[in-house]
């Protein structure tokens, strides 16, 4: 028999609200990674979810292997990012949930008022959306500051803690949960995390991974004792994750605030730095606040609404002679939110190599300019060309590169070689192999089937098969790239190939009897079965939307399963990714006008259009422009027009606007509302008008 609190943490209601917390969780930079992955999952949740719970209370759940990449921070040193795979994500979030809940109470004595970060979300324990927004507690955190400093608090201390989530004891956290009761509990938690912090055949005790949101959670569990034992000695502190400040009206009072810090963090084995080696009289609450990794409101509104008050700000952060200048969250912002500029263009490559912290910054502004090939030489010789230190930032400007449309056969096809030796010599840095892959996958359209095979990471593959080109699909190399990744035990890749195949109409593919899985959880079989067998577009669009239509067979015919897979995804991306949900959605439309059109050809409607001509499939565009079609069915085709309009000005369609290359906008939940009526509307009159013919 397991601890209660084992069995809550397996039971299937608690891993439900896990996957809903890691769909709704604010990391964004880190979901984009599993981004196909989820999609996928989502299809089948709630059946994969009862086998992982039974797993788990059967004692056959084993963590798996992990993945990191290391990204270049600006001392020099690295910060790691470790990838798990999915069903480890998944009870990681579970364990989360259930120390969530048992501190939950605690925790709202000192959140709000001396820690700011990571706050729990007002809606309560089940809430799917575990945090609030972190603007919320960096106003808070900042507020605060400002209204310690107005009380004469003007004597303060800074600190962060050194390595803080490597140095977290795990015997500790565990003994903060229950020293007795739950050891079932505990000792899961120990061995996972164990796991997922460490080489498999190194097996430490201290240390959380970091870019799960469930490690900020339990960092924050960590630290709740030190939040509280300060507050109640009375010390002016405030926290934000790592961040720390001491205020005092005198330095002896900070001087006392330290020593009581300094005590409490090597109790729990934490290791406070102090950025400043003294005690500082602030002369204003500028400088009390300190430089911290956001921009407050009034900031961002200057860089987005000045261009060239931006570039000002942005070139004097790069002034050698004043390093003091150097204001990196504003530089940052800078990058991201920036259109072309000819000023930050050239100080961008002239500090790619000085600055590799800035690696993912300098790939955002320099996207900006996919459609210059001569940008595309000067990104390579500024990085690759030069052999930059770091792979990790090597990998991105791999990436980047794929991304430009190079003409120049010459160059391609040197840029194509650089990549393949340093792919076949490379066998240790992911976040480079994750970039080469990229940039062979998107210029060559075979040429990666060679190598994907073999790679030995799982998690690598299942990041790459997006880019693995479609038109390779059913090749024999194709095919043993298939089989390699089903032999796998682990279904993160083989799942993701499955969901790129359906919606690629190469079902086909996947009913080869020499297919056979290894994965001993379940999910490919969910995921194959449910593909091929549900009753699936009336019942989803019946439960989804409030269209009712039962007739999807007749009417569809052969295109009946490529349209399904399109609605599943459509649903599956939702609540997700609603730029994926609008391209699913239009990608179903397709699919049903131009049955629509034949249908209706069929019964007499001569001078509609042809959905074929001489090159193919003629595009849903021109179809929708369609004189006679918008004569017979105006209100019906502006909504389908419309709704096919937005989709081609999403980033998952276009980075940039094919006209205008100006940058495409994400959709809003509130557009997605208005182009769900949108589709109720007209696919409701076209089911009306189709089943007048459909026997």
């Amino acid at each position: 028999m397991h601890d209660i609190l084992f069995k809550k943490m397996s039971s299937i209601k608690n891993l439900r609200l896990a996957w809903a917390r890691l769909k709704t969780a604010q990391n964004i930079s880190y979901k984009n990674y599993y981004r196909n992955l989820f999609l996928a999952y989502e299809l089948n949740a709630d059946e994969n979810l009862t086998q992982l719970s039974n797993r788990l209370i059967s004692n056959t759940y084993e963590p798996s292997e992990i993945l990191r990449f290391y990204i270049p921070k600006h001392s020099g040193l690295h910060r790691p990012i470790t990838f798990l795979h999915l069903d480890d994500l998944i009870v990681y979030q579970a364990i989360a949930n259930i120390i969530a809940d048992k501190f939950w109470e605690k925790r709202s004595e000192v959140q709000g008022i001396t820690t700011y970060s990571n706050i729990f979300n007002d809606e309560g324990k089940n809430s799917i959306f575990i945090f609030k927004k972190w603007q919320y507690g960096y106003r808070g955190f900042i507020n605060k500051i400002k209204n310690l400093y107005k009380k004469d608090n003007n004597w303060v201390a800074s600190f962060d803690l050194a390595a803080y989530y490597d140095t977290i004891d795990l015997k500790l956290l565990a003994e903060k949960i229950s020293s007795k009761a739950y050891k079932d509990f505990t000792g899961f938690l120990i061995k996972c995390i164990s796991a997922w912090t460490t080489h498999r055949t190194k097996k430490l005790h201290h240390g959380i991974p970091q870019g799960p949101i469930s490690s900020s959670l339990i960092g924050e569990i960590y630290l709740l004792s030190l939040d509280q034992k300060l507050k109640s000695r009375g010390i002016k502190y405030v926290r934000y994750v790592d961040d720390i400040k001491i205020f005092g009206k005198t330095k002896e009072e900070v001087q006392q605030g330290i020593i009581l810090l300094e005590h409490e963090c090597k109790e729990r084995g934490l290791i406070p730095q102090a950025k400043k080696y003294e005690i500082v009289n602030t002369k204003n609450v500028e400088e009390a606040i300190g430089k911290f990794p956001s921009l407050q409101s009034d900031e961002k509104r200057v860089i987005i609404k000045n261009e060239k008050e931006a570039c000002h700000l942005f070139t004097n952060a790069f002034v050698p002679s004043d390093p003091a200048a150097f204001d990196v969250s504003k530089v940052r912002y800078i990058l991201k939110t920036s259109p072309k500029n000819e000023g930050i263009l050239k100080i961008v490559l002239e500090n790619i190599e000085k600055h590799p912290e800035l690696t993912d910054e300098f790939c955002k502004f320099l996207s900006n300019y996919r459609d210059s090939e001569d940008i595309a030489t000067k990104i390579y010789n500024a990085t690759i060309k030069k052999r930059i230190v770091y792979s990790y930032a090597e990998g991105k400007y791999w990436q980047l590169l794929a991304e430009f449309k190079i003409e120049n056969t010459t160059t391609k096809k040197r840029y194509l070689r650089d990549a393949i030796r340093k792919l076949i010599n490379n066998r240790d840095s992911f976040s480079l192999k994750l970039g080469l892959y990229k940039f062979i996958g998107l210029n060559d359209n075979h040429l990666i089937l060679k190598f994907l095979p073999y790679e030995t990471s799982c998690l690598i593959q299942m990041m790459v098969f997006p880019y693995v080109p479609v038109v390779s699909y059913g090749s024999e190399e194709f095919k043993i790239l298939l089989g390699k990744l089903f032999s796998r035990s682990n279904y993160d890749a083989p799942l993701t190939a499955i969901k790129e195949i359906l919606f690629s109409d190469k079902g086909y593919l996947l009913e080869d009897p020499n297919l056979i899985s290894k994965d001993e959880t379940g999910v490919i079989a969910n995921t194959l079965g449910h593909s091929y067998n549900f009753d699936a577009i009336d019942v989803i669009l019946n439960k989804t939307y409030t269209v009712k239509f039962k007739k999807w067979k007749i009417f569809l015919n052969r295109n009946y399963n490529q349209a399904n897979s399109l609605i599943q995804y459509a649903r599956a991306a939702f609540h997700i990714e609603i730029n994926a949900w609008i391209n699913y959605t239009d990608a179903f439309l397709d699919i049903v006008i131009r049955e629509f059109i034949l249908l209706l050809k069929d019964n007499g409607f001569s001078r509609l259009p042809n959905t074929t001509d001489s090159h193919g499939l003629v595009d849903l565009g021109v179809l929708l422009h369609d004189k006679n079609l918008r004569t017979f069915f105006p209100g019906m085709i502006d909504g389908f027009q419309k709704l096919h309009k937005r989709r081609r000005t999403t980033p998952t369609s276009h980075a940039f606007d094919k006209k205008t290359f100006a940058k495409t906008k994400s959709l809003t939940r509130e557009e997605q509302k208005n182009y769900v009526s949108t589709f109720n509307n007209s696919l409701n009159q076209l089911l009306a008008e189709a089943d007048k013919y459909l026997k």
